[in-house]
């Protein structure tokens, strides 16, 4: 397993009054290479969205397919669509590619705002040629990143928002740069971060945004592996057995359930101490076992979690509304999604002899099906998972 990674935040405000957005973005990922091409298509809604799908769809397969950024662009040139009103074929576009085998990376830039990196909470500057493709001047820079580097890819909603109500120019690169050395944490998670930057821009716009705007951002960082156990193996005698593999495993460790608690409890030598005012009306208590990171109540927890998953690839202030929460499900929620890259579950198979049978039965459903969902909303943030059952 490579031990770099590139996690992905990204946020999308439609212009208001819009039910489609302008701008567009797409990923490729091969072995080597990830190919990211955030375009911004002329006008807005329906027409906009079209040339900034093709623009980014277009780009973004013939780069990651080596396809030279001059037949790249004329491509695009040929097969965009001309607007009949204005007569033009037009859409802006950054090309970001990382190349995982040595941590170097391409930006090809065309009338978006140029992009950001910040490195160790700090702007970076770096430096960019000039080249002529078709009459448009495409600035292309190759740097080398670091861990722990974020990218930042603008449209000009973002650097325009506020326009002629709250600012005067706009929200200026330089007042953004601010912004983000401002807020920027070194375990900040680039979806936080996209978020941080999105709600901004919002409150500049009154809550009204003027024009389409997307924020994408790439944060360069080690992968952390997060282990997660709920519910007792099995076969009692295979307690220690499987505890044994549990604690040999990389990574932070999640201990969930009564139950299991105890059991890694007995298995530690360590006793279970509750966290005063950890709970609240829907969540029960967390607690505390030395030589583990987090111990969290059973399926209610984790039925939470996965409402905060479903949120957090759907409303992007999800990211923001956690950063202060202390309940189980907030923390779980936060080391799943903010903190994790890979993620083991370990999922006994016990039944526990305090239910009722048909208890017993309806819980482990539920605790299945939520285990399948949570699998599948990390697997779609890009994070990788293994399930055993146990």
């Amino acid at each position: 397993m490579k031990n770099i990674f590139m996690e992905c935040g990204f946020v999308s405000l439609n212009k208001h009054g819009e039910k489609i957005c302008g701008d567009y973005y797409t990923m490729v990922k091969k072995e080597d290479t990830t190919t990211i091409v955030l375009s911004d298509g002329l006008g807005s809604g329906i027409k906009a969205n079209i040339l900034a799908t093709l623009t980014s769809k277009i780009l973004s397969t013939m780069m990651a397919g080596n396809m030279s950024i001059e037949h790249s662009v004329h491509t695009v040139a040929k097969t965009l669509p001309v607007c009949k009103v204005r007569n033009l074929a037009y859409s802006t576009f950054t090309i970001f590619q990382f190349y995982h085998y040595d941590n170097n990376a391409y930006l090809g830039q065309f009338d978006n705002p140029t992009a950001i990196i910040v490195r160790e909470g700090k702007n970076y500057s770096y430096s960019s040629t000039c080249k002529i493709i078709g009459e448009k001047q495409i600035y292309e820079s190759n740097i080398k990143l670091q861990v722990g580097d974020m990218v930042i890819l603008l449209t000009d909603g973002i650097t325009s928002a506020g326009l002629g109500r709250v600012t005067t120019n706009g929200w200026k690169r330089d007042e953004i740069i601010k912004y983000i050395e401002l807020w920027y944490t070194p375990n900040m998670s680039p979806q936080r971060m996209a978020s941080t930057i999105a709600d901004a821009c919002m409150d500049l716009s009154l809550g009204t945004p003027q024009d389409d705007s997307t924020v994408a951002v790439f944060k360069i960082r080690k992968r952390q592996v997060v282990n997660l156990i709920i519910g007792p193996p099995e076969k009692k005698e295979e307690d220690n057995i499987i505890l044994k593999l549990f604690f040999s495993k990389v990574g932070k460790k999640i201990v969930c359930g009564g139950s299991t608690s105890k059991m890694v409890s007995n298995y530690l030598n360590k006793p279970i101490k509750i966290v005063a005012n950890s709970q609240n009306e829907e969540i029960p208590a967390i607690a505390h076992i030395e030589g583990v990171d987090l111990v969290t109540e059973g399926v209610i927890t984790l039925g939470r979690v996965v409402e905060i998953g479903r949120k957090y690839l759907e409303d992007s202030k999800i990211s923001l509304d956690l950063e202060n929460k202390t309940d189980g499900a907030s923390l779980l929620a936060k080391l799943l999604f903010e903190e994790a890259t890979d993620v083991n579950f370990f999922i006994g198979k016990a039944i526990n002899p305090g239910h009722e049978m048909d208890d017993i039965k309806i819980n482990s459903s539920i605790k299945m099906e939520f285990i399948r969902e949570l699998k599948s909303l990390l697997m779609k943030m890009d994070k990788k998972v293994k399930v055993s059952l146990c």
